[in-house]
């Protein structure tokens, strides 16, 4: 795996909101990740953002997956999110994971209006 450090600032200022966030994210159903981020496009912003704040607290090297998930009892009700990759173990994930929720997300996730879930994803 090669690792890219991106200059999130230079690359959102310089290209297309959709461009910009795939050279941050892998996206997994890429026509489905698009078209929600069309959707809500005041998500955009927080990706960004957040893709700073995982590299902060996960190490630069983590890469994140954005999938649009559907609540299996409910086709109408649909989220992205956004799956930290890691081979870490599980009690470090969870340590890392309560920070950024505590110093972060918590208080960041109110702009995301319910439509972003930040988890892990062990590989």
């Amino acid at each position: 795996m090669t690792i890219q450090i991106v200059d999130t600032a230079s690359v959102f200022q310089k290209t297309p909101k959709p461009e910009a966030l795939e050279k941050l994210y892998t996206y997994r159903r890429s026509d489905e990740v698009k078209g929600y981020i069309k959707a809500y496009p005041f998500l955009a912003p927080l990706l960004v953002e957040a893709h700073d704040k995982i590299q902060e607290y996960f190490g630069p090297q983590s890469e994140v997956v954005l999938e649009v998930v559907t609540d299996p009892e409910a086709d109408d009700e649909r989220e992205l999110f956004a799956f930290i990759q890691t081979n870490l173990t599980p009690e470090e994930v969870v340590n890392k994971l309560n920070r950024l929720d505590q110093e972060w997300w918590l208080d960041a996730s109110v702009r995301s209006e319910g439509k972003l879930c930040i988890h892990t994803e062990f590989v």
